[in-house]
């Protein structure tokens, strides 16, 4: 079978002026006829690789791989004979006449086991002299490659200027757009505005302009590294968006300045490969500002886009994976109450509130606000206005589900978006009185959340058959609890819960290999809990046994210590016949090689009666649309 390469492919590139990247060819074919790993720079952690290119005329030896195709190199997918296609590239000078290309994306035409040998009689391009007499442009074959040079770090002034127009071919694909006209920003004479599109970890000399369109508060991280600060912004220009992130030092130079909306000048800052688990932009790189970093307000009038969205309908969510970044727009259809919680990493409490999204796809899924945004979301209670989310994340807890995290951004009712009005009109005119499915379940906030069901259902459902455990909220009362072996001697640790071992001298903690002079009461306590359909087992531990009985486990281990068995009793005696709403966790697990279904409670709460009357009231309004 004949292979086919682009022909003439790199004497075009050698010989496209710098200033018109328009103009390289598209998705050029090339054989594979070189690869080494060279040496990285000091602080890169990656490996970076070097290729020789052919397209069956001319050799081009100066081609980096970038950083997130190495695995393509491990897996052996790029190899020498392998023939490539170049789906997204760029071209940076350096040494003043050199071109390197820096390949981004790219697909495999042919493995090298299934290329007989190398393809024509290519020469190299220097010994061709192409484009060098063009226009000076054309690269010599490099005599020493090495990390550094690829990066364009060491690219003269006059060299590292690029063109105002930036085009689909320059950058793999995409509608092309043309820039304004440099900015004259003083020192070197007129600098080069680059598009965002066409930033990449391998220049480090550049200059963006950008319009801020969100900026996240300013937030702590303490971890064994240390502590410090942190804060995140978004920004657009009209070839793309990026997010940039600034620690410590930057939160005090820029947070104040970065204002949302208005239009800044932004030269230099490091850029790594996007973690697409935290964001949705739709960049493969995001921006770190650091101690270079030089950013500006643009006095000048320009037309740069506001916020990009990639709406993704709500009915399509139950098709999308778990811990996926989406941006939502839909009519707020209820409005859930504020609740507190408290967070197993950090141990403060934090405000949530779930509310109700609706759009065409007739579907409706929860999304849960945090915090401050939690606060003061109520103000739209009853007002069903359009919410446009960019940014949130995908769970399966209740079916589907959403979260609107830190780093996503919230519009209410955002007048200048079209698709925004659009359902508006909608749901005032049907939307509103149709027959709507929820994705999420039935969720109950107050016991923590889950689909409400009853303990009948656990067993008639066949709940926890499954790899994962199932989620449920039951309401439900205490008919019995086991008071032999509920608690027991751990060790006093704040890591620790393990069981300690008495000795005469003190208590041995097997787990921390240490003796401790004195130990702490942990509950782990059996419930059999009831309802109107039926009854089941489960398991109680510290918190939430603490929370259903009322007190400590140090004030009943104390009880006990004291031999007060009338008052250790009263207080389980006390605690039984009361309604609440419990979180419970169904799972098979096999102990001792038997199988058996193990109920465990996440939470208990006592029942919110304003709460479950407005859900009994959306029951009965159901019931009568039927």
């Amino acid at each position: 079978m004949t292979i086919t390469l682009s022909e003439g492919a790199i004497q075009e590139i050698l010989n496209t002026p710098s200033d018109q990247p328009d103009r390289l060819p598209e998705q050029p074919v090339f054989q594979i006829l070189g690869l080494k790993k060279i040496q990285p720079k000091q602080g890169d952690a990656s490996d970076r690789y070097r290729l020789v290119l052919s397209d069956g005329v001319l050799i081009h030896t100066s081609a980096m791989l970038a950083t997130q195709l190495n695995d393509k190199v491990t897996d052996g997918e790029i190899e020498v004979k392998a023939v490539v296609r170049l789906d997204k590239y760029i071209c940076n000078i350096i040494q003043e006449t050199r071109k390197v290309l820096i390949l981004l994306e790219l697909t495999t035409v042919k493995r090298a086991s299934e290329v007989p040998g190398k393809i024509g009689n290519p020469r190299n391009a220097a010994d061709n002299n192409a484009g060098g007499q063009q226009n000076g442009n054309a690269a010599p074959a490099p005599k020493n490659v090495g990390g550094g040079s690829f990066g364009g770090q060491n690219n003269p002034p006059a060299q590292r200027q690029q063109a105002q127009t930036f085009g689909s071919k320059g950058f793999g694909g995409g509608s092309s757009y043309k820039s304004n006209q440099p900015v004259n920003r003083g020192g070197d004479g007129a600098k080069t505005v680059f598009p965002i599109s066409g930033l990449t970890p391998y220049q480090n000399r550049w200059t963006i302009r950008a319009r801020i369109t969100s900026k996240s508060n300013i937030r702590t991280w303490n971890n064994s590294r240390g502590e410090g600060r942190l804060f995140n912004v978004e920004m657009v220009d009209e070839s793309g968006e990026i997010r940039a992130t600034g620690f410590n030092e930057a939160v005090d130079k820029f947070y104040q300045m970065l204002e949302v909306d208005k239009v800044f000048y932004i030269t230099k800052g490091s850029l790594r490969t996007a973690n697409k688990q935290y964001s949705s932009i739709r960049n493969d790189y995001e921006m770190y500002l650091n101690n270079d970093t030089i950013i500006e307000p643009c006095n000048e009038t320009c037309n740069l886009p506001t916020l990009q969205y990639n709406f993704v309908n709500i009915g399509d969510l139950e098709n999308i994976n778990k811990d996926q970044i989406v941006d939502i727009l839909g009519v707020v259809t209820n409005v859930g109450d504020l609740a507190q919680i408290t967070t197993k990493t950090t141990n403060k409490q934090v405000s949530k509130r779930d509310i109700t999204l609706l759009d065409r796809s007739e579907k409706s899924v929860t999304a849960t606000l945090w915090g401050d945004e939690a606060e003061k979301f109520e103000e739209h209670a009853g007002k069903n206005p359009v919410l446009a989310i960019r940014g949130a994340k995908v769970s399966d807890f209740g079916g589907r589900s959403l979260s609107v995290l830190n780093s996503s951004n919230m519009r209410v009712n955002p007048v200048d978006m079209k698709e925004a009005q659009v359902l508006r009109g909608w749901y005032d005119n049907t939307g509103k009185n149709n027959e709507v499915a929820s994705i999420s379940g039935q969720r109950y906030s107050a016991g923590g959340g889950g689909p409400l069901k009853f303990l009948s259902q656990i067993k008639n459902e066949q709940l926890g058959m499954g790899e994962k455990a199932d989620y449920i909220s039951v309401k439900g009362v205490c008919v019995y609890f086991r008071r032999e072996n509920c608690m027991y001697k751990a060790c006093p640790s704040e890591e620790c819960n393990k069981k300690v071992i008495e000795e005469d001298s003190g208590f041995y903690c097997e787990k921390c290999g240490r003796k401790y002079p004195n130990y702490k009461y942990r509950l782990i306590l059996s419930a059999h809990l009831a309802d109107f359909t039926g009854s089941q087992w489960v398991t109680c531990f510290q918190e939430s046994a603490e929370a259903l009985l009322g007190r400590s486990a140090s004030d009943l281990g104390q009880m006990k210590e004291n031999q007060d068995e009338a008052q250790f009793d009263q207080v389980f005696a006390s605690s039984e016949f009361k309604l609440h709403t419990f979180k419970i966790r169904a799972k098979m697990e096999t102990y001792n090689e038997e199988t058996r279904l193990k109920c465990s409670v996440v939470n208990v709460v006592p029942v919110n009666y304003k709460q479950e009357s407005k859900r009994l009231i959306d029951e009965v309004k159901k019931l009568i649309a039927m």
